[in-house]
């Protein structure tokens, strides 16, 4: 990137992650694939998900949203959507094995808007419930749950998602 790749530098440092942008790269190049492979097994077409996943989007791409995923701190993964976030399963990559690092799933994501500009109260409802959609066709809350904070970062959404203790569960 001839920039080298300052874009990326710029969007870690605004979501107070480490300035890491080589692992930046490297994490959303895994993840583009994992989610390739899960709109694969769904039958769904790659075209406009791969389309969408540019170093600089412009605006009028049909691109809303960047969820910017920790894979616990090994590396990171920017995936850019559209506003009602299809590309997406994450129940699927809750769960999904990263070989190269021997373990599965991420630790959380931030969801922020590719403009720069805040998520608005509406926004964040509405992601919460994507979300919550996404997670409970695969899993019910017994089994995993997740929980947001609209205030650890400026202008974004940071999401938590956790595999439920069965003793927590059951009181004990």
């Amino acid at each position: 990137m001839k920039d080298g790749m300052a874009l990326f530098s710029n969007h870690l440092h605004g979501l107070n992650l480490p300035d890491e942008p080589e692992k930046l790269l490297e994490g959303t190049i895994m993840v583009v694939n994992a989610c390739c492979a899960y709109l694969s097994i769904d039958g769904r077409p790659l075209n406009d998900f791969l389309a969408m996943q540019t170093y600089r989007p412009t605006d009028d791409a049909d691109a809303k949203y960047v969820f910017t995923f920790n894979v616990f701190d090994k590396t990171y993964a920017r995936i850019l959507t559209p506003i009602d976030c299809k590309f997406l399963d994450l129940a699927d990559l809750f769960g999904h094995p990263w070989n190269e690092f021997s373990i599965c799933g991420f630790s959380d994501f931030l969801v922020s808007r590719i403009d720069g500009n805040p998520l608005s109260e509406d926004e964040i409802e509405d992601i919460e419930k994507v979300i919550a959609d996404d997670l409970r066709f695969d899993y019910t809350e017994e089994e995993v749950d997740f929980w947001t904070d609209p205030d650890k970062i400026e202008g974004a959404l940071y999401v938590y998602i956790y595999d439920v203790d069965r003793d927590d569960a059951e009181g004990g």
